[in-house]
């Protein structure tokens, strides 16, 4: 099975938080070995973005973002690039107009 599809079945298939358990062991695996597989794709950084996304959902906003970084850096026009720079922009957002009195 392709690597990026094992992991599309492991976020749709299970809870975050199940996800995330199962998510890790393949990452580590992932950075034991090359980053780009035979299609040239980034593997790593999709698991990385993916990861990021789970904790996101979970809660875990500081965590998302370094899973973002990390994604970005294996590589920097994938998807994690994108996500980091959506991230920064929603935590950097102030509306004084939204705060309560």
């Amino acid at each position: 099975m392709d690597i990026l599809q094992n992991i599309k079945q492991i976020v749709e298939g299970n809870s975050p938080q199940a996800a995330l358990e199962k998510l890790q062991p393949l990452i580590d695996s992932l950075k034991m070995a090359e980053n780009r597989d035979s299609n040239a794709e980034a593997p790593l950084a999709a698991a990385l973005a993916e990861k990021g996304k789970l904790l996101w959902k979970l809660g875990d906003r500081a965590g998302a973002i370094s899973a973002y970084e990390a994604s970005a850096q294996e590589d920097p026009d994938g998807p994690g690039a994108l996500l980091l720079e959506h991230s920064r922009q929603i935590m950097d957002f102030f509306d004084p107009n939204q705060l309560n009195p």
